[in-house]
């Protein structure tokens, strides 16, 4: 007697679109249809320099596809600059700050889905993504009206010393060069393959134990970007100075999340060292959010692992414990209408 051949999951489509910002930019969103209309859709924003291969690398390690399939409209979004984000017009300016994402591109996002499916969607960030979010809606705390929840995944509101010291190794060595893009790409990737011999180098990162290196060194290959030096700038004065700000100093992003009343779910791995538990938990207590959720990743909590900083996403375990978790409480906001 044969063994059963194992299931194949059913197989995802997507098509891109564009939405266009107040100033000139037209942002790449990779649409994955699930066809439920009972939960939101879903936006995924990735890190500091990623395009959306990073929430969409392979059939396994994918947070768009496993929404999908879930029956959620997943949209994995690549901010200006990633991708096949692209200026609309001569005039659209080719530099900006941390500031511009989340004035001009949270916003127009939100604005597309919103208007392509009728429902407010949910937003979903790791790390920067995440702080995207905070920035974004404490700053502007009418905007909280236009989405249906948050979702942060590894994003430390609060400055930590193994991330403080990583920042200031690699981005002060790009700044150090004149261009005005960074390559960071060429960069991080020359970092990885150095670091492959050096498990401690990577621990930074991720929980080397938790996480299939070589799938993830491809994925890296394929989603790391180049990044405007003004924004870099803007980070490294963050991990020097430990604030959490836009980059005239006008806005203080950290305060304003006092006005953030979304429903919120914030998560962290318990073995991240770029973004652990105690610089990613004060976000909970500084929302004034009424429905909120605090969910750590680790052995404690009877997870496979403790989870580290990109682990969220390309752990293991991460589809069978951080994905399922993600959509069960997005299934479980309150419904529209």
């Amino acid at each position: 007697m044969t063994a059963p051949r194992p299931l194949t999951p059913p197989r995802v489509e997507w098509r891109l679109e564009h939405a266009p910002t107040d100033d000139g930019w037209d942002l790449a969103l990779y649409r994955y249809e699930g066809g439920r209309t009972d939960v939101p859709p879903v936006i995924l924003c990735s890190g500091f320099a990623c395009t959306h291969h990073f929430f969409d690398f392979d059939d396994r390690y994918s947070l768009a596809r496993y929404l999908a399939r879930r029956g959620f409209d997943a949209w994995a979004l690549e901010l200006r600059g990633r991708g096949a984000s692209l200026p609309a017009r001569a005039s659209a300016r080719r530099t900006w700050t941390f500031d511009d994402l989340a004035s001009l591109d949270f916003p127009a996002a939100v604005r597309h889905v919103a208007a392509r499916t009728g429902r407010r969607p949910a937003w979903v960030g790791h790390s920067m993504g995440g702080l995207l979010g905070y920035a974004a809606l404490g700053s502007d705390p009418s905007r909280c009206g236009d989405i249906a929840g948050l979702v942060t995944m590894a994003s430390p509101t609060v400055q930590v010393p193994a991330g403080s010291h990583l920042v200031k190794l690699v981005g002060e060595g790009l700044l150090a060069t004149s261009s005005r893009h960074l390559p960071q790409r060429r960069a991080l990737t020359t970092l990885w393959l150095l670091a492959r011999s050096s498990p401690r180098m990577l621990e930074v990162g991720m929980n080397t134990s938790n996480v299939d290196r070589r799938a993830f060194g491809r994925a890296l290959r394929r989603f790391i970007c180049d990044v405007p030096a003004a924004k870099l700038r803007q980070f490294v004065r963050w991990s020097r100075t430990g604030s959490f700000g836009s980059a005239d100093g006008r806005i203080d992003y950290r305060s304003a999340m006092g006005r953030i009343t979304v429903p919120a779910l914030i998560a962290a791995g318990a073995g991240d060292r770029l973004a652990p538990p105690d610089s990613v938990r004060p976000a909970y207590d500084a929302i004034a959010s009424e429905h909120k959720s605090y969910r750590e990743f680790s052995l404690a909590n009877g997870d496979a692992a403790d989870y580290g900083h990109i682990d969220l996403v390309f752990g293991k375990r991460a589809p069978d414990e951080v994905f399922a978790a993600v959509a069960s409480w997005l299934e479980a906001l309150p419904k529209e209408g």
